[in-house]
């Protein structure tokens, strides 16, 4: 029998459907978790394209007041590629790429920072490894390798490893999450800890593990609490969607530096998800924030118990994001943060609602009372509908009371987009209200030699960390390399000083 939930998306830009489709195909035949995941994927895509070339009327912007511009963080230094794949090809991967980058600064220590991306990506999905780079002096010198027993490339037991996040948890140990599955049916969520600050590893534990060929495990986030106040504190936090009946957000954690995990805990019920960002609070609430595809709308959920149960699904703003037709982006997948000084949550993603254009803006929105209510949204970039740029995918932090955007801009003239794709980071010093003083943050990408898979591909993500010394975003870019093959992606990373 096909099981099939439904979500009907009535927005100011026309009707559009969104399938999240249970375990057996329109002809009654069964079909692998990985297979409806890759359908998932193609299905938000689409959507994203559709919407970019039927924007309808724009929504009026809401009216900020506007601060005076300061030269606070608007010097760009430590700008540079701190890794390249060092994978060895397989069949179909696309050698010398790596996309999707995270990074998480020790809170603690400002000059310890860790970063991960996958490396060696397969077109239809995951990459041959996923790799890191570690800097203890603030960004100035890094530290590169491949995860060591996750893939087959380095002795592990899996084909591919995707989706990498990072988080520091107490006395500077670092957790690293990675989506990890075989070409077949297999797949699951791993979890390694570094105790020397991200130099060495130890072996992946299996936190979640699916063997079934009808389930498959999607896009998760790892946080530490490192709240010394919190009932919580050294807890670590998994979120992702699962892929089984429906496409539900789940959640484990682990109390013990994350060499055992807790059953698993059903954050959204019977509504399907993707894009599950955990983060926590500082009273050690725990908030997951995920784009619901039941409603269409980014929506959060929050647990005051460590995780156990999980109040009502809280309607942030519906995703509006639109996609160029030759790059896959899905920037609506929500980007979050919280100010450990206030307390306040933000969550950002890509949205064409107050364009005309059908091109992309950065949303912020606000939530000061632990997640229950949201105000918003604030255009975080300073250009205007008509300007002729996208904003794609982006990353945000939060600290004493400023928050920090770093966003992918691409140009159309016409019908034609460019193939160039720039990185710019703005700021906001009143708590989100305004964002001021965009700054280009280095030399753009060329989609020329991008990885591929269903469009050029830089990645769903890109991080951004800070410390009260500076602001540090990480990204990939492509760009021509110094001898003639085909793909040439990179990881870079920069510091931008208050």
């Amino acid at each position: 029998m096909r099981r099939t939930i439904v979500a009907v998306l009535v927005t100011a830009f026309g009707l559009f459907t969104v399938s999240a489709v249970g375990s057996a195909g329109a002809a009654g035949t069964a079909r692998t978790g990985i297979e409806r995941w890759r359908e998932a994927w193609a299905r938000l895509q689409a959507r994203a394209v559709w919407r970019a070339e039927h924007p309808g009327r724009a929504l009026a912007l809401p009216k900020t007041q506007q601060p005076a511009s300061t030269k606070a963080w608007t010097t760009v230094k430590r700008l540079h590629q701190i890794s390249q794949d060092n994978t060895t090809p397989r069949d179909n991967s696309e050698p010398d790429t790596q996309i999707e980058p995270y990074i998480a600064v020790e809170p603690n220590h400002p000059n310890h920072i860790v970063a991960v991306f996958q490396q060696g990506r397969f077109p239809d999905g995951g990459s041959v490894g996923p790799g890191y780079a570690t800097s203890q002096d603030g960004g100035r010198t890094w530290v590169t390798d491949e995860f060591p027993n996750v893939t087959i490339d380095r002795g592990g037991k899996w084909d591919r490893a995707s989706d990498p996040w990072v988080a520091f948890g107490p006395k500077g140990r670092v957790y690293a999450a990675l989506l990890v599955f075989d070409d077949t049916c297999p797949s699951g969520v791993d979890v390694l800890r570094s105790d020397d600050g991200g130099i060495t590893w130890n072996d992946p534990v299996d936190a979640q593990l699916d063997t079934s060929c009808s389930v498959f495990n999607d896009k998760e986030s790892i946080y530490v609490d490192t709240f010394p106040a919190s009932p919580h504190y050294g807890r670590i936090y998994i979120a992702w969607d699962r892929l089984a009946s429906g496409q539900p957000i789940q959640l484990r954690y682990s109390d013990d530096k994350g060499n055992t995990w807790s059953a698993l805990k059903g954050v959204s019920g019977g509504v399907s998800g993707i894009g599950a960002n955990v983060i926590v609070h500082p009273d050690g609430a725990v908030s997951v924030i995920y784009i619901d595809l039941n409603n269409g709308f980014e929506v959060a959920q929050t647990s005051t118990n460590g995780g156990d149960t999980w109040g009502p699904i809280v309607n942030i703003g519906q995703d509006r994001e639109g996609s160029p037709p030759d790059q896959r982006v899905n920037c609506g997948l929500p980007t979050a943060a919280v100010d450990p000084t206030t307390g306040n949550l933000y969550v950002a993603w890509c949205d064409v609602r107050f364009r005309s254009d059908g091109l992309n803006d950065i949303l912020v929105w606000k939530s000061i009372d632990g997640g229950s209510t949201w105000t918003g949204p604030v255009k975080a970039n300073p250009d205007v509908s008509g300007s002729g740029i996208s904003h794609l995918d982006a990353g945000i932090a939060a600290l004493n009371h400023n928050v920090f955007v770093f966003y992918q801009t691409r140009t159309k003239t016409g019908s034609t987009y460019s193939n160039k794709v720039g990185t710019s980071f703005v700021h906001s010093e009143d708590d989100g209200g305004a964002y001021i003083n965009e700054v280009v943050v280095g030399r753009p990408s060329d989609l020329t030699w991008a990885a591929q898979a269903g469009g050029k591909f830089l990645g769903d993500y890109l991080g951004m960390g800070v410390s009260a010394k500076g602001a540090h975003p990480v990204w990939c870019r492509s760009f021509k390399p110094p001898t003639p093959q085909t793909y040439h992606q990179t990881t870079w990373s920069a510091t931008i000083v208050p």
